[in-house]
């Protein structure tokens, strides 16, 4: 039998579902024609005459949900099928890790945020929060370093999930000396797993306002081992040079200025050596413009092209008609049910 097609929607028996839709017509109308079944009052020939026809609203429900019932069955009969997509979250984006200091001297309060003077691991994580949150398609990591390195968030798809780690982070989390060899060899090992993006698609984002001062792992060698992964890793530099305030223990006594030392140099030999790049954010302003840069360098992925398969919809077509009958019977003998 000729199938029939419109849209994404198909049909394998046009004529099985055009005999059965007719046929509930049919019924339907010989329903409406005869009314109701019951028991008439006996009432005058005066009355009689001049009655006119009720329309008893609740039993032309119950009719026609009867009939939209077999119409349903009819439409199962003809085996229904329809376009059902296969990757609905579609969109083929980079695997990001973003590698996050949280030595001690992110208690700088070089920082403002909304009028406030804040840290600069407040800051960064403000900033870092819009960035990912810019970045959908894309598989992003969270690593978290001081002395040592660890992973905070694992490469998902969830940025819900990694917003949420992101708040967590406090200063001091991981010690307070900066490890940033360790970070970028655990980044890099975050990133090298199975069922990664070709290569290309691989990108860590170090942020870090001091100079390597602990762990085995040098920066350099780091990054000739994420190189030969290809892997490209962008080093953002955080904060002014020189003397800067921090916050003291004891709430209520002044700022204490200490001396911050970025290493500049380490930073940029580690972005040439992976094909990224090094940027300096000196101010808070600058710090919303390097990540801009980045996102501009690191192109936002194009939604793939949505796949379909072709399934069946005989179960959905049932279900209507369970429903149907089951609403048919909740109005006929419960919230409408008639009285003879």
């Amino acid at each position: 039998m000729t199938s029939w097609a419109t849209g994404g929607a198909s049909v394998d028996a046009p004529g099985v579902l055009l005999g059965v839709l007719l046929a509930a017509g049919i019924l339907a109308g010989i329903a409406v024609w005869r009314g109701p079944l019951r028991i008439r009052v006996p009432d005058s020939e005066a009355t009689r005459r001049w009655r006119l026809p009720v329309l008893d609203l609740s039993w032309l429900l119950s009719v026609l949900l009867r009939a939209a019932a077999i119409g349903c069955v009819g439409l199962a009969l003809a085996g229904p099928a329809g376009l059902v997509p296969e990757n609905p979250a579609g969109g083929e984006g980079l695997d990001l890790v973003i590698a996050l200091d949280a030595s001690g001297s992110m208690r700088a309060l070089d920082g403002w945020l909304d009028g406030r003077r804040v840290t600069r691991l407040e800051l960064a994580k403000r900033v870092v929060s819009d960035f990912v949150a810019q970045r959908g398609g894309d598989r992003i990591g969270l690593v978290v370093f001081g002395e040592h390195a660890f992973t905070q968030c694992p490469l998902t798809v969830d940025h819900r999930l990694v917003l949420e780690t992101i708040e967590r982070i406090e200063v001091g989390l991981a010690g307070d000396a900066t490890a940033l060899g360790e970070a970028i060899g655990l980044s890099t090992r975050r990133l090298d797993v199975p069922g990664a993006p070709p290569d290309g698609q691989r990108v860590i984002v170090l942020f870090t306002d001091g100079r390597h001062n602990s762990g085995r792992l040098a920066p350099e060698t780091g990054a000739r081992i994420a190189e030969t992964r290809n892997i490209r890793v962008h080093a953002v530099g955080i904060g002014s040079e020189g003397e800067v305030p921090f916050a003291q223990d004891t709430p209520g006594q002044p700022l204490r200025f200490e001396e911050v030392d970025l290493d500049r140099e380490t930073l940029r030999r580690v972005a040439a050596i992976t094909g990224g790049g090094f940027f300096h954010a000196k101010r808070p302003d600058d710090l919303a413009d390097v990540l801009f840069a980045i996102d501009q360098i690191e192109a936002k992925p194009l939604g793939a092209e949505p796949r379909y398969r072709r399934a069946s919809l005989v179960p959905l077509a049932l279900a209507l008609a369970l429903a149907a009958l089951l609403l048919e019977s909740a109005t006929a003998y419960g919230l409408l049910r008639r009285l003879p």
